[in-house]
């Protein structure tokens, strides 16, 4: 379960970095990803972590989109996949979010090889692409991630009024001025394979160019309680059935939404 301090603390910053509970789950998300991944490059490893490392020496970087793509394909096709990704982060989410959930349709799969330059992804707050605040991003690293270019970076809540600013107000300074501006107040984090990060949409977060020798293979999906507002600031169909799907629903819920649908088609007959 997630505790008092930990909740105080991702309130404070917006993020918690925990050892997922369900270990099992997290093998199986792993053993798969490297199934599909090494069955389209070969490796001579059989060492999972080893071989998510060195991918970079199977693949070039203009074969990489293309094969990324492929893969998101397979993983979103796998029906289990999706539970056992939940199962993973089901205590957090218990804690921080509820347990009536709505995940998002589409599982992401980020793949950054050593100096590749579009596999940035700039300085970012998700609400500016119409998310939820009231949802979180589930992080999964499928090896140990570095504290540093290897990783992704996030700031302080604190700081977020003045990037704002700087974001919505400023006409001159592009998003990586901005982040060089305010580089300081950003801090990569350091997550081992075995632990998911879990964060607000809110929250400032990226990644710069990966200047480590090792490649870095990790998975996101957001999740929101099922009747949390969806689209809050715009219409920007993020919601259900376009971006999200229920996925744990409690037996009232599904009596009240079919009593409502009955009336609304002026179909009502009384039953459960």
């Amino acid at each position: 379960m997630v505790n008092e301090k930990e909740i105080n603390f991702f309130k404070k910053n917006g993020y918690l970095i925990k050892k997922s509970p369900d270990q099992i789950s997290l093998n199986k998300l792993q053993d798969f990803v490297y199934k599909i991944l090494s069955k389209k490059k070969k490796s001579l490893s059989k060492d999972k972590k080893k071989y998510f490392q060195s991918l970079h020496k199977y693949i070039t970087k203009k074969e990489l989109n293309n094969f990324r793509v492929n893969a998101i394909t397979l993983i979103n096709r796998n029906k289990n996949f999706r539970d056992l990704y939940y199962n993973s982060s089901k205590e957090l989410l218990d804690g921080l979010v509820g347990n009536e959930i709505a995940m998002q349709k589409k599982i992401n799969l980020s793949i950054q090889i050593p100096n590749d330059t579009k596999s940035m992804l700039p300085m970012h707050s998700d609400i500016y692409a119409g998310e939820s605040p009231f949802e979180v991003v589930v992080w999964i690293p499928l090896m140990d991630v570095k504290k540093s270019t290897h990783s992704m970076f996030i700031t302080n809540p604190k700081d977020n009024i003045a990037i704002n600013k700087a974001i919505t107000k400023s006409k001159k300074l592009t998003i990586i001025k901005i982040y060089n501006k305010f580089k300081k107040k950003f801090k990569f984090l350091k997550i081992n394979f075995g632990e998911i990060l879990i964060f607000s949409p809110i929250i400032q977060h990226g990644n710069v160019v990966n200047t480590t020798k090792e490649t870095r293979i990790s998975l996101n999906c957001r999740f929101k309680s099922l009747l949390s507002p969806y689209d809050v600031f715009s219409k920007t169909h993020r919601n259900i059935p376009h971006f999200f799907q229920p996925h744990t629903v409690k037996p009232l819920t599904k009596i009240g939404f079919n009593f409502i649908e009955t009336v609304n088609k002026k179909k009502f007959h009384g039953s459960l």
